[in-house]
């Protein structure tokens, strides 16, 4: 989650890459990198097309096929040479890029030496690009680097491919057989049902099927949509046609007259003139009445734990500490994450003081840097977390088990079969991932049960990039998952190690904070678990704990006081019409009849949202934020300062 794996490009050059699981079924066409071996040379010795400034040469150093591979020595961590060769790109297209590397002694932050795409438009304006991880260290055999890109943006005018040391690292590295050639993803993304773990006890059932009909350059409308429910011997039971609008198909069934058992939902993707048909399938288990669980997810997406509703409020850190739960119980917080997996007696202790854990078994997969020494392979995975979980899991403490902190997309299979293994060893608990790959949510949705992602953005970026992150990760999830955020309230000075990083990194400010968080919620999270106390502590020399920790809890505890509107599903009329910029984000809620409007505004000009009801209000208490709110009949205007949340208590006419 932290950058354990440092995220230099995600943070500076805003990434743009994703990697499905069918690699090589995706890719069409010929290498568009025009000397991709190294193999041409010129006169002057150097790959013809390449070019970049002194430390990069070609050589006969065990190259991965032909003759010649590209070598660059780097001994001064300040340097930052690329090599590159342009590209011809179609636009609105993806591409799979890939490239083979070795290395020796490469070290510093970031991911070593690696391969990316970039494109630029008009004026040398920067567009973005894909930034696959690289290798550090030796690698005395050749390692395979591969993305796929997003789409080449319309309005890129040039683009090249690079081979690079990320900045900051020194060592030596190779590359060879480059390439760069067109990728298609299938048809069929994603699919989901809006019940927990495709449960339900009849009632309507909604499915979602996310498409990819660009890479095929269809419309919408030249696609057909079906969906067929069949029973444990393969008959249908139900079949019904579905919507398509966008990139998402649509469909609603009445899962009431399905007799108790485990039935396949199966869609159908067409195109109308029969050349492409796709197939993608989920279970659906109806049951008689609601299964037992210690805690499960609603269909109001909120978290039920021991019969009640439960909003997450909750903070990282390292091992669950008896002086460090005495503090928290005495917060706003009602949860933790805790790194060092706690042991009987920490859990005994925040059972105690009214804690919950979410138990992370996160690094239980073999090769990863984290993972425990006796997991060697990953036969040795399954095992090692039944043993896990079978000494913990009849503990009341422990309300959710995170499995899965930021890793790619290329181990899909493991993870997949981890979640599948945590619903057979403890079904009465759902799972929890976090990603910084916010624009691959829909390609991870067979793994998890709650999702959520980490913008850290401060200094860097616009405190309103937590909003860019929830609303992705929220329309990744077809809006049908539960989403708990993961908020920055940490220094990133922690974990840089630059002479300059005091001066250049700083802690979201209090403002910051609140704004980040009440995005989050407003653009649908229903749980937060921020990042993280431990780094309150670390830099407690620096940044005096009580006065970080006063603002964290003041944020935590505004928060807090909303609970009980923020879990309640009252009915509540929508606007007929709002009008707001883009940067603001809005939420509504009823609790005892009376709706709260929550408005946030992420950006760092003053904005303003007006909203228009069909009925008339008397009023407009502003319970959070300056109290510059006016209500005229049905009409409510918000004024909103950079920044700045607000919660509105709407009063109704008498």
């Amino acid at each position: 989650m932290i950058w354990k794996h440092n995220h230099e490009m995600i943070v500076l050059l805003a990434v743009h890459c994703l990697l499905p699981i069918a690699w090589a079924d995706g890719i069409e066409g010929p290498n568009v990198v025009s000397n991709p071996g190294f193999e041409q040379v010129n006169a002057e010795g150097k790959p013809v097309g390449w070019g970049g400034p002194a430390g990069y040469r070609i050589c006969k150093d065990n190259p991965h096929t032909g003759a010649y591979c590209l070598r660059y020595d780097n001994d001064d961590p300040k340097r930052y040479h690329l090599y590159s060769i342009p590209l011809t790109l179609e636009k609105g297209r993806r591409y799979a890029i890939e490239g083979w590397v070795r290395t020796e002694n490469v070290k510093g932050e970031g991911t070593g030496a690696t391969i990316c795409i970039e494109f630029y438009g008009a004026d040398n304006k920067f567009l973005g690009g894909c930034y696959p991880s690289g290798k550090k260290g030796t690698n005395t055999e050749w390692q395979r680097v591969r993305a796929v890109s997003k789409r080449v943006p319309q309005e890129m005018v040039r683009s090249h491919m690079l081979c690079y040391m990320r900045r900051g690292n020194t060592g030596t590295a190779w590359w060879d057989d480059v390439s760069v050639q067109i990728f298609r993803a299938p048809l069929v993304s994603a699919m989901t049902t809006d019940r927990y773990r495709g449960e339900t006890t009849g009632g309507p059932v909604t499915v979602k099927v996310g498409l990819n009909p660009l890479d095929y350059d269809l419309a919408p409308k030249s696609l057909t949509a079906k969906l067929s429910v069949k029973d444990g011997n393969g008959n249908g039971v139900q079949t019904v046609e579905g919507g398509i609008q966008g990139d998402v198909a649509t469909f609603q069934f009445d899962s009431t007259p399905l007799k108790p058992g485990t039935y396949t939902v199966e869609c159908l993707i067409a195109s109308r003139d029969g050349k492409l048909r796709e197939t993608r399938s989920c279970t659906l288990k109806r049951f008689a009445e609601q299964p037992e669980h210690k805690a499960y997810v609603d269909e109001h997406l909120r978290l039920i734990l021991d019969g009640e509703p439960f909003f997450p409020l909750g903070l990282y850190m390292g091992r669950a500490k008896e002086k460090d739960q005495d503090l928290i119980a005495k917060s706003p917080f009602n949860c933790l994450m805790p790194y060092g997996s706690p042991n009987r007696e920490e859990l005994d202790m925040a059972q105690a003081r009214g804690i919950r854990i979410i138990y992370s078994i996160k690094d239980y997969y073999a090769g990863t840097k984290y993972s425990p020494k006796h997991i060697k392979t990953p036969a040795d995975e399954r095992p090692a977390i039944e043993k896990k979980v079978n000494s913990v899991k009849d503990h009341p403490a422990i309300m959710a088990w995170y499995i899965n902190d930021e890793l790619p997309i290329t181990m899909m299979d493991r993870l997949n079969a981890h979640r599948d293994w945590m619903e057979e060893l403890d079904p009465g608990r759902p799972t929890w991932v976090v990603l910084y790959q916010k624009d691959q949510v829909r390609d991870y949705l067979g793994s998890f049960d709650v999702i959520g992602t980490d913008p850290y953005p401060i200094p860097q970026r616009p405190a309103g990039t937590a909003l860019e992150y929830a609303r992705k990760t929220v329309d990744g999830c077809f809006g049908m998952r539960a989403v708990w955020m993961v908020p920055q309230i940490f220094n990133w000075a922690s974990y840089r190690k630059e002479p300059d990083a005091e001066s250049k990194y700083r802690s979201p400010t209090l403002l910051e904070m609140r704004s980040m968080a009440w995005q989050c919620i407003a653009a649908g999270a229903n749980g937060l678990v921020f990042y993280s106390y431990s780094d309150l502590l670390r830099r407690a020399k620096k940044e005096p704990f009580d006065e970080r920790w006063r603002d964290v809890t003041a944020m935590a505890g505004e928060i807090k006081r909303f609970v009980p509107v923020l879990l309640s599903v009252e009915p509540v009329d929508p606007p007929t019409k709002v009008d707001a910029p883009g940067s603001v984000a809005w939420r509504l809620y009823a609790k005892e009849g009376k709706p709260y409007l929550v408005v946030v505004n992420s950006g760092d000009s003053p904005a303003e949202a007006t909203f228009l009801f069909a009925k008339s209000w008397s009023g407009a208490e502003v319970l959070v934020g300056e109290k510059d709110v006016t209500s005229d009949g049905g009409t409510v205007h918000v004024p909103l300062a950079p920044l700045e949340p607000k919660v509105v208590r709407l009063m109704p006419a008498q």
